[in-house]
């Protein structure tokens, strides 16, 4: 993991933003995955632990 680039406050702001975006497409998006985009934009954690997470939850075995 890496050091955070962004406040909590500044991260959740980007996600809040983007739901009204969201909702005109039709979609939403899970009280989790905001938390997993809010650690992502903040730098807490990569892609590839989004990825570990996302496999591990749909059953795949992840080392």
């Amino acid at each position: 993991m890496t050091s955070p680039r962004r406040t909590e406050a500044e991260a959740r702001a980007a996600v809040s933003a983007m739901e009204p975006i969201m909702a005109i497409e039709g979609r939403q998006m899970s009280a989790r995955d905001k938390d997993l985009l809010v650690d992502l934009i903040r730098g807490v954690i990569t892609t590839e632990d989004v990825a570990a997470v996302i496999a591990r939850e749909e059953g795949y075995e992840i080392d």
